[in-house]
């Protein structure tokens, strides 16, 4: 599916399910402090549908609450929907084309986390530079101003004209080893 077309997906499930959430918490006005619990049950089936992931509700409930964090920490104004679908898109959104990618690895070499990236990606046959964020301060500023913070890791996967910035340590080796793990079976 093409990104605009599932950005859009994802924007309208999220939509439906904040007009289902409201409506089962009428007498609250929609308030509900457990809301990821509610949704993670709610969307699980539909949303791995979407993205061609197979979901728990736990990790769903965790990506739910990581994208709320992510959208409070941005002020972008962006409606929440779509923020939470550029989450989604970049922890688990398969490449069109993964063969003409560009991947870079914003990283440090004392990062626990990107050990395990590293790690992974030695099983890998995977042309992909590694920028190290504290050698180069451009590559810092870079990380910064594209995710609002320096964290590490960070898998930037250009395609095109199109940069989509994977964080999580683990995203980013499901996202490797689904995209690119093939080859070792051929």
């Amino acid at each position: 599916m093409a990104y605009d077309a599932l950005r859009q997906s994802l924007i309208d499930l999220f939509k439906e399910t904040a007009e289902a959430h409201h409506t089962a918490f009428a007498a609250t006005d929609g308030a509900d402090p457990d809301w990821p619990m509610w949704y993670g049950e709610h969307l699980r089936d539909p949303i791995s549908k979407v993205l061609g992931v197979d979901f728990t509700r736990s990790d769903l409930v965790f990506c739910l609450m990581t994208a709320d964090l992510e959208h409070t920490a941005r002020e972008s104004g962006e409606p929440w929907q779509a923020s939470y679908a550029d989450h989604f898109i970049e922890r688990f959104a398969t490449s069109e084309s993964p063969q003409s990618d560009t991947l870079a690895l914003y990283m440090t070499p004392t990062c626990p986390f990107c050990r395990l990236v590293l790690n992974a990606l030695e099983d890998l046959d995977v042309d992909i530079e590694l920028r190290d964020i504290y050698a180069d301060r451009d590559h810092r500023d870079a990380l910064i101003a594209a995710r609002g913070r320096g964290t590490v890791p960070v898998l930037r996967i250009t395609s095109g004209d199109e940069d989509r910035w994977m964080p999580e340590s683990r995203d980013i080796i499901r996202y490797l080893q689904e995209t690119y793990g093939q080859k070792e079976a051929a």
